[in-house]
């Protein structure tokens, strides 16, 4: 005769667990958002700067200038995703229900890591301008900080320091694409870094100098600003061939977001599939960069 250990049981959870995961967008409050948008493309019209000529002559020739104007357009990107369940997977699944509640979850989440996405490479990458919005404009090679910056001493590939955080500030700075002026009005500084340059930064001997309460939330990942700067933590940064992991750093004014549709769920039975209820997903979003010197990419040897 058997042991009872032949009988021994297997007791199955009665919830549902979920994979870690970015679980909402996190750029969505740091850019500048325009819902509501149709069309195959969206313009969004910009006046250009203007300057004095210096009059020398009496009853002088008026010399008639055009209104300096330019144009960036944003394509919009669709995205879909449907989740199907048959009509008895509730009776198979017994003491478990059918996870409908952690799929428009799951598809939330999804929708959220996907508009960082379609933000992040926008803003790194091709943006397009003219009265059709056919002319590629890429990343403008002035507005990228080498990897091997430094203030002083030998040039050497590194992470994000803080050479390269001051480098990206002054480079805002001159420009006139940021003063503090500009955060009265609601605008701000923003630098979206993986995790890996912050522990980089962590390491640098000057952080440990500032004042205690700002690096420990450096360190516990409560980060609020730092010289300046909104740190935004993403892992969606794109890691290269070799090696170089950009983190960008922008004027919130100047990165341009459009939502033709915003995330929807809709539950549907399907009478094609024996009944089986679909939860679909959808939206349909696109970015572009407003000005490019609203935007520094800093290089970073990834460790």
């Amino acid at each position: 005769m058997a042991d009872i250990t032949q009988n021994y049981q297997i007791k199955y959870s009665e919830k549902w667990g979920s994979y870690l995961q970015q679980e909402a967008s996190r750029l969505e409050k740091y850019v500048t958002v325009e819902s509501g948008l149709s069309g195959k493309m969206v313009a969004f019209d910009q006046y250009g700067l203007l300057s004095f000529t210096e009059k020398t002559d009496r009853l002088q020739t008026t010399v008639l200038d055009e209104a300096p104007t330019t144009r960036r357009v944003i394509y919009p990107k669709i995205y879909t995703k449907a989740i199907g369940f048959d009509e008895f997977d509730a009776k198979q699944l017994a003491n478990i229900d059918v996870p409908v509640s952690k799929t428009i979850e799951g598809l939330r989440a999804a929708a959220g890591r996907c508009m960082d996405k379609v933000m992040l490479d926008a803003f790194l990458g091709t943006c397009y301008v003219g009265e059709n919005g056919t002319v590629a404009v890429p990343f403008d090679n002035n507005q990228i900080i080498d990897v091997d910056y430094t203030e002083s001493g030998s040039a050497s590939n590194s992470s994000l320091t803080l050479a390269k955080l001051r480098k990206a500030l002054a480079m805002l700075q001159k420009a006139e694409a940021w003063n503090e002026e500009r955060r009265a009005y609601g605008d701000e500084l923003v630098l979206a870094c993986s995790s890996s340059q912050i522990a980089a930064l962590l390491r640098e001997p000057e952080v440990g100098s500032f004042d205690y309460n700002t690096v420990r939330a450096l360190v516990e990942g409560k980060i609020d600003s730092f010289l300046g700067f909104r740190i935004i933590r993403t892992e969606q940064l794109p890691v290269a061939e070799n090696g170089q992991r950009p983190c960008l750093a922008w004027v919130k004014s100047k990165a341009q977001f459009g939502l033709w549709e915003d995330f929807k769920v809709k539950l549907t039975v399907r009478d094609d599939l024996d009944e089986a209820l679909q939860v679909r997903a959808k939206f349909a979003c696109g970015a572009t960069r407003l000005q490019e010197e609203g935007f520094v990419k800093i290089l970073c040897a990834e460790n």
